[in-house]
This record gives structure tokens, sequence and C-alpha cells, in this order.
């Protein structure tokens, strides 16, 4: 799709991962005119492009599809990078929307007019940019695809990898790993690092609570519901925790 010469009277949707596609359909099952642009040529997000080979998700199956596309029942507990790239490639092509998006097509500037419409510059592949006016836009480009290093890294002489560059467990192999942070990608390449590194020292900022990701043979993030007072969450998990881990100490 090419983007389009008239736009004021649409609404922009920046980004095609995730978030971007349940905005897609929402607008277009209200009938409300969008375009959706997307800067590289896939849809998926993160999933697509930017999380490692053995990466799975967290959250359970259950808690992270849409409500209105069930993930495939043979998907496992914790569907893995593969399989939530094909989930989302074949949402996109369920309700018809990878036909109106934009690829190769990358924002770099909006700015709200006095008229209550939107500015937008956007550069197609590697041309030059190309400027639009629309009703509104919705910033759907994820947090995940920005590098982010602490100001020492500059003088460090060792070999440095962001979690952005880990794609395998090959590039940990036989290596003395320090893993900083604690986060998702932290846990898995800490993890990673123990099974297949020469040694892996792990650094936090602060102390943790890590608990299993199944109790009792279902996900834990299920025997919690959302609307419970986070009061009373953090509760019942110290309380599973003990149980199935025992003494945190």
């Amino acid at each position: 799709m090419q983007l389009p010469s008239e736009c004021a009277g649409s609404m922009l949707i920046v980004g095609a991962g995730p978030l971007g596609l349940a905005c897609a359909k929402a607008l277009a099952e209200a009938e409300i005119p969008y375009i959706q642009v997307e800067a590289t040529d896939h849809v998926g997000g993160n999933w697509a492009h930017g999380v490692y080979e053995t990466a799975h998700i967290i959250s359970s199956r259950t808690t992270t599809e849409f409500p209105d596309w069930p993930m495939p029942k043979d998907y496992p507990d914790f569907s893995s990078r593969a399989q939530m790239e094909a989930y989302y490639n074949a949402f996109a092509d369920e309700f018809s929307l990878r036909d109106r998006i934009v690829f190769d097509a990358k924002v770099t500037r909006v700015r709200q007019r006095t008229d209550q419409l939107w500015d937008a510059t956007i550069r197609m592949g590697n041309g030059g940019p190309e400027d639009r006016i629309v009703k509104g836009v919705l910033v759907c480009n994820g947090h995940h695809w920005d590098r982010v290093l602490p100001p020492w890294t500059e003088d460090y002489v060792g070999e440095l990898i962001h979690s952005k560059d880990y794609k395998r467990p090959e590039q940990l192999a036989g290596k003395r790993v320090l893993v900083l942070g604690g986060g998702n990608s932290g846990c898995d390449i800490a993890s990673e690092a123990g099974r297949v590194g020469a040694h892996c020292d792990w650094s936090l900022r602060r102390g943790y609570h890590f608990q299993p990701k199944t109790i009792l043979g279902r996900p834990s993030v299920e025997l919690l519901n959302p609307w419970t007072p986070v009061w009373l969450q953090r509760f019942f998990a110290g309380l599973l925790r003990r149980i199935a881990i025992g003494s945190y100490a």
C-alpha cells in the first residue's frame, strides 16, 4: 500500500505490532478512517524482529491472547517467539488489516496544529520525508526498539552485548558472562549463560521476588484475578512462593 496523498480525515496509527494491530481492528470496526504505517516490512513488532530465538512469553497464553482471537489450542501455556509471530500474522490476515498497512514507512515527527489536526512527517524507505495532515495520532511503536546503555559502557573494553542484540545461546558458549538487570530478558539470558557459559554472574539493582511460572500445573498468573487489590495480590503471591519454594532466604 502506498501512503495516501490526502489524510486529513484519517487517524494515523504508528506501528503494526500487537497494539497497533488491535487499534487498527478497533478503528475499522467503528468505521473510523485510518492509515497505519510500519517502519519495517512485517507485522508483529518485537516478536518479529527484536527478541532472541529462545524467548517465550511469561504471561500465559490465555492472559495474552486477544479476547476475540484466541491463540490455537495446541499452543503451550507459554508460547514461543515463533508462535507469537505466527499468531499476530494470522490476526492481521483474519481481520484484513495487512492490506491497509504502509510498510517501510517511519514517522519521524508529529506536531499538533492550531486547528486540532496534526502534521506528520513520514519517511518512505530510502526516500525523502513526506508531510501529511492527519486527524489524530495513535502511537504504538513499542518500548523495546531502542537500546539504552549506561554511560560507563562507553569506556568498557570487553565484549558488550545488549539484550536487543542477543539472538541465541551460542553467543555465550564458553564465556564468562555478567548479566545486568532483572527484567524478563535478564532472567532468560542469565539462565542460558549459566547453562552454556563458562561462568555467569548476575547483577541486580535491587532485590526481586522470582516465582515459578507454573504452580500445581497452572500458570501462576492465572491464579490471581487482575482486579484483586495490589496488596492482596502481593500477599497471595508471597504465600504461593512460600508453598512452592520455601524460605526465600
